[in-house]
């Protein structure tokens, strides 16, 4: 990739407009609004409650950027938007819309916290937060589940410990393939309480079980198989990372595999793209988390006794580090 021009990186900058108009559009509703109907700006103004020169110019600029349909004046959903960002669809994105709100406004602070420092914590889990989010893990985990499983059920999977997975979407994938395997859900209550809701609909819930609990404090057993880490590293600093990882190890057998799924660097920390991207997601999202690259990763996982190292990639600047407990 080369380096770019000043006009592309004006261009790049000049993209938050397309961003605010469609978090504007989700904000208000646009795309409920409208529904599976074809809409005048008139009624789409009265329903969100908005002025009508502030509709139309929305309404207009959505079908400039080919998201909305205009038709002898008046609007519809294509079929994108109607499938998964209208209420009124079964396959309606609920935790990701209330992602791209929550974080976009977020964001706008990001001057602020690379010049003074990370926020502070504001103290708690709000519960209805982590259901949200938890949804949109979920939808998020649509884009690798498949390919994930393949990788983990090359192998006989055994007795799977998901560490944090919250909706349990990689693991019931993982079940999906490896037929004899049977998995343990650690995480929150209102991660859990998605989770169930999710895959009570899936065969493979009978071969579920769930604990509730903080991931530093709940015990992981013994004798598993094969551990699930999964989007956890970033979260957290080395030391905080460590300790998880040693409780990782001492509740697999010998020989049993350790999967750690994350955006991981390359060396120089500039590639992948997304992944480097991403070490500013954590700068401005966590308490201590940061990127971590694959060497760093498995210098961490050789002093606690892990070996054999594999990696996978996932696509989307997501990889995998698989290792065995040595």
């Amino acid at each position: 990739m080369g380096l770019l021009s000043f006009s592309e990186i004006t261009d790049k900058i000049d993209g938050l407009e397309e961003s605010n108009i469609l978090v504007a559009a989700l904000e208000f509703r646009i795309f409920t609004h409208l529904g599976t109907q074809v809409r005048t700006a008139e009624y789409v103004s009265r329903k969100a409650k908005l002025t009508f020169e502030g509709t139309v110019a929305l309404l207009d600029a959505l079908c400039a950027m080919s998201v909305l349909i205009k038709t002898k004046g008046k609007y519809k959903n294509s079929a994108e938007t109607y499938k998964h960002l209208c209420e009124a669809s079964k396959d309606y994105k609920n935790g990701t819309v209330f992602l791209k709100k929550e974080t976009r406004d977020e964001w706008s602070d990001l001057i602020n916290v690379i010049q003074r420092g990370r926020k502070e914590d504001e103290g708690g889990d709000d519960p209805a937060f982590r259901e949200l989010f938890t949804h949109a893990m979920h939808e998020r985990s649509e884009k690798y589940s498949k390919k994930l499983a393949k990788i983990v059920a090359r192998k006989a999977v055994g007795n799977l410990i998901d560490v944090g997975g919250g909706p349990g979407s990689y693991s019931s994938e993982i079940l999906r393939i490896d037929k004899k395997a049977n998995a343990l859900l650690i995480d929150r209550v209102a991660s859990l309480k998605v989770a169930k809701k999710i895959l009570r609909k899936l065969s493979v819930y009978k071969r579920f079980k769930f604990c509730p609990g903080d991931i530093f404090d709940t015990d992981f057993g013994v004798e598993s198989d094969t551990v699930l880490y999964s989007n956890i590293l970033h979260i957290y600093n080395e030391s905080e990372n460590f300790s998880l990882l040693n409780k990782i190890h001492a509740s697999l057998k010998l020989g049993g595999r350790i999967i750690i799924v994350d955006l991981f660097l390359n060396t120089n920390r500039t590639q992948p793209f997304d992944a480097a991207l991403f070490s500013l997601t954590m700068l401005m999202f966590t308490d201590t988390g940061r990127t971590y690259s694959f060497k760093e990763t498995e210098t961490l996982l050789t002093k606690i006794g892990f070996g054999k190292f594999k990696r996978f990639d996932l696509g989307r600047g997501s990889s995998v580090i698989e290792a065995e407990k040595v």
